[in-house]
Protein backbone atom coordinates (compact mmCIF):
# COMPACT_ATOMS: atom_id res chain seq x y z
CA UNK A 1 0.00 0.00 0.00
CA UNK A 2 2.62 2.72 1.05
CA UNK A 3 4.45 1.20 -2.54
CA UNK A 4 1.17 2.67 -4.33
CA UNK A 5 1.00 6.09 -2.45
CA UNK A 6 4.63 6.73 -2.88
CA UNK A 7 4.23 6.58 -6.79
CA UNK A 8 1.25 8.82 -6.53
CA UNK A 9 2.90 11.17 -4.99
CA UNK A 10 5.69 10.93 -7.48
CA UNK A 11 3.75 11.06 -10.31
CA UNK A 12 1.78 14.13 -8.98
CA UNK A 13 5.05 16.22 -8.35
CA UNK A 14 6.59 15.64 -11.46
CA UNK A 15 3.66 17.75 -13.22
CA UNK A 16 4.17 20.19 -10.69
CA UNK A 17 6.88 22.90 -11.57
CA UNK A 18 10.16 22.43 -13.17
CA UNK A 19 11.20 23.09 -17.27
CA UNK A 20 8.30 22.92 -19.57
CA UNK A 21 9.07 22.70 -22.81
CA UNK A 22 8.25 25.68 -25.36
CA UNK A 23 7.05 27.56 -22.14
CA UNK A 24 7.15 31.04 -21.60
CA UNK A 25 8.34 33.77 -24.12
CA UNK A 26 10.23 32.65 -26.81
CA UNK A 27 14.14 33.58 -26.36
CA UNK A 28 14.91 37.22 -27.69
CA UNK A 29 10.85 38.61 -27.63
CA UNK A 30 10.76 41.59 -25.94
CA UNK A 31 8.82 42.28 -23.14
CA UNK A 32 5.27 43.56 -23.87
CA UNK A 33 6.22 46.46 -21.46
CA UNK A 34 9.53 46.76 -22.94
CA UNK A 35 7.73 46.90 -26.46
CA UNK A 36 5.38 49.89 -25.15
CA UNK A 37 8.27 51.76 -23.83
CA UNK A 38 10.36 51.58 -26.86
CA UNK A 39 7.44 53.12 -29.00
CA UNK A 40 7.12 55.81 -26.78
CA UNK A 41 10.43 56.38 -26.51
CA UNK A 42 10.39 56.62 -30.72
CA UNK A 43 7.28 58.78 -30.95
CA UNK A 44 9.30 61.29 -28.45
CA UNK A 45 12.40 60.98 -30.45
CA UNK A 46 10.82 61.49 -34.10
CA UNK A 47 8.64 64.32 -32.42
CA UNK A 48 11.39 66.13 -30.87
CA UNK A 49 13.56 65.80 -34.26
CA UNK A 50 10.63 67.92 -35.97
CA UNK A 51 11.44 70.71 -34.21
CA UNK A 52 15.06 70.48 -33.26
CA UNK A 53 15.84 73.95 -35.15
CA UNK A 54 13.37 76.10 -32.61
CA UNK A 55 14.41 73.60 -29.60
CA UNK A 56 18.24 74.86 -30.31
CA UNK A 57 17.42 78.12 -31.01
CA UNK A 58 15.40 78.32 -27.47
CA UNK A 59 18.46 76.71 -25.86
CA UNK A 60 20.80 79.47 -27.02
CA UNK A 61 18.43 82.09 -26.26
CA UNK A 62 18.61 80.46 -22.87
CA UNK A 63 22.42 80.19 -22.81
CA UNK A 64 22.78 83.79 -23.98
CA UNK A 65 20.03 85.64 -21.59
CA UNK A 66 17.39 87.55 -22.84
CA UNK A 67 16.99 91.08 -23.51
CA UNK A 68 13.31 92.91 -23.51
CA UNK A 69 12.01 96.18 -24.28
CA UNK A 70 8.72 96.72 -22.01
CA UNK A 71 6.80 99.95 -22.13
CA UNK A 72 4.86 101.50 -19.60
CA UNK A 73 2.03 104.25 -20.55
CA UNK A 74 0.20 106.95 -18.73
CA UNK A 75 -3.50 108.28 -19.14
CA UNK A 76 -4.65 111.53 -19.09
CA UNK A 77 -5.63 111.27 -15.81
CA UNK A 78 -1.69 110.30 -14.69
CA UNK A 79 -2.80 106.35 -14.07
CA UNK A 80 0.32 103.98 -14.94
CA UNK A 81 -0.43 101.33 -16.87
CA UNK A 82 1.15 97.87 -15.99
CA UNK A 83 4.71 96.72 -17.65
CA UNK A 84 3.97 95.21 -21.23
CA UNK A 85 6.55 93.40 -23.46
CA UNK A 86 7.02 95.57 -27.02
CA UNK A 87 7.11 93.35 -29.92
CA UNK A 88 6.97 95.81 -32.70
CA UNK A 89 10.39 95.90 -34.29
CA UNK A 90 10.36 99.54 -35.59
CA UNK A 91 9.61 100.71 -32.24
CA UNK A 92 12.84 98.55 -30.64
CA UNK A 93 14.76 99.89 -33.95
CA UNK A 94 13.47 103.56 -32.13
CA UNK A 95 14.06 102.67 -28.91
CA UNK A 96 17.68 101.73 -29.61
CA UNK A 97 18.54 104.85 -31.97
CA UNK A 98 17.61 106.52 -29.16
CA UNK A 99 14.91 108.25 -30.56
CA UNK A 100 11.35 106.98 -28.53
CA UNK A 101 13.62 109.11 -24.83
CA UNK A 102 11.49 112.35 -25.30
CA UNK A 103 8.12 110.86 -25.00
CA UNK A 104 6.29 111.90 -21.67
CA UNK A 105 2.93 109.60 -21.78
CA UNK A 106 5.61 106.53 -22.18
CA UNK A 107 8.00 105.19 -20.53
CA UNK A 108 10.32 102.75 -22.39
CA UNK A 109 12.73 100.26 -20.32
CA UNK A 110 14.60 97.18 -21.24
CA UNK A 111 15.64 94.04 -18.81
CA UNK A 112 17.74 91.55 -18.90
CA UNK A 113 17.25 88.15 -17.82
CA UNK A 114 20.34 86.13 -16.52
CA UNK A 115 22.01 83.31 -18.95
CA UNK A 116 20.57 79.66 -17.77
CA UNK A 117 23.84 77.67 -16.77
CA UNK A 118 22.21 74.21 -17.19
CA UNK A 119 21.53 75.38 -21.00
CA UNK A 120 24.79 76.44 -21.26
CA UNK A 121 26.35 72.64 -20.03
CA UNK A 122 23.94 71.31 -22.46
CA UNK A 123 25.15 72.96 -25.79
CA UNK A 124 28.79 72.44 -24.34
CA UNK A 125 28.27 68.76 -23.50
CA UNK A 126 26.23 68.26 -26.85
CA UNK A 127 29.52 69.57 -28.49
CA UNK A 128 32.27 67.98 -26.23
CA UNK A 129 30.53 65.32 -24.76
CA UNK A 130 28.85 64.54 -21.32
CA UNK A 131 31.53 64.35 -18.58
CA UNK A 132 32.43 61.32 -16.86
CA UNK A 133 29.57 61.34 -13.75
CA UNK A 134 30.46 58.97 -10.54
CA UNK A 135 27.58 57.74 -8.10
CA UNK A 136 28.77 57.36 -4.46
CA UNK A 137 27.42 54.42 -2.28
CA UNK A 138 28.27 54.05 0.71
CA UNK A 139 29.97 51.36 1.92
CA UNK A 140 32.88 51.26 4.35
CA UNK A 141 33.26 54.61 6.41
CA UNK A 142 37.02 54.37 5.46
CA UNK A 143 36.41 52.48 1.72
CA UNK A 144 33.41 54.20 -0.23
CA UNK A 145 32.69 52.22 -3.87
CA UNK A 146 32.77 54.26 -6.48
CA UNK A 147 30.78 52.83 -9.48
CA UNK A 148 30.87 54.36 -12.98
CA UNK A 149 27.14 55.03 -14.56
CA UNK A 150 27.25 56.19 -18.21
CA UNK A 151 25.09 59.00 -19.31
CA UNK A 152 23.35 56.66 -21.48
CA UNK A 153 22.22 54.45 -18.42
CA UNK A 154 20.72 57.28 -16.56
CA UNK A 155 18.63 58.50 -19.60
CA UNK A 156 17.32 55.65 -19.61
CA UNK A 157 16.64 55.65 -16.29
CA UNK A 158 14.85 58.92 -16.22
CA UNK A 159 12.92 58.17 -19.54
CA UNK A 160 11.78 54.60 -17.28
CA UNK A 161 11.59 56.58 -13.97
CA UNK A 162 8.78 59.34 -15.66
CA UNK A 163 6.81 56.88 -18.10
CA UNK A 164 3.09 55.79 -16.43
CA UNK A 165 2.95 52.59 -16.02
CA UNK A 166 -0.36 50.15 -16.55
CA UNK A 167 -1.73 51.95 -14.22
CA UNK A 168 -1.06 55.51 -15.18
CA UNK A 169 1.57 56.15 -12.29
CA UNK A 170 4.40 57.44 -12.98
Amino acid sequence: MEDIEKFETLEAKSTWGGVRPNSGRPKGSENPETKRRNKIERAMKKRILKSVDNLITSQMTLAKGVQMLYVITTNEKGIRSKPTIVTDKYLIEKFLAGELEGEKEEYYFITTERPDNRALDSLLDRIFGKAHQSTTIKGDIDNPVIIQVSQEAIDKYKLYATTPGPSGDI
